[in-house]
């Protein structure tokens, strides 16, 4: 498993430019956040990174893009609840396994 403790990416989005995140975390749950450490989520309704608010310990799109200044009122390295980590670490392995078993086997 490939892990990313603070690596800065460039991270493509459907409707903005390409911006520079900072990415912690493997391919099972991942978290981004700005260069000055607030966290962000992909908004696909948007199509744009935005910043995040945390909703009952899980990461809610505040709809406001990370090319724009922070709204007021959220916290910097915020993360979501270990129950909600948990979850999406669950779903993203059923998700992987699944792939993996249609996936046609190579001879």
């Amino acid at each position: 498993m490939v892990g990313a403790f603070g690596e800065r990416a460039f991270l493509g989005q459907a409707n903005g430019p390409d911006v520079e995140l900072v990415v912690y975390g493997t391919e099972l749950y991942a978290r981004y956040e700005t260069l000055d450490g607030y966290s962000v989520v992909y908004d696909e309704t948007l199509g744009l990174f935005c910043y995040a608010r945390i909703v009952a310990g899980c990461f809610q799109s505040t709809e406001v893009p990370v090319t724009s200044p922070p709204p007021q009122g959220i916290e910097r390295h915020a993360t979501e609840s270990d129950s909600v980590r948990t979850e999406k670490i669950k779903e993203r392995t059923l998700q992987l396994e699944q792939r993996s078993r249609a996936s046609p086997k190579r001879e």
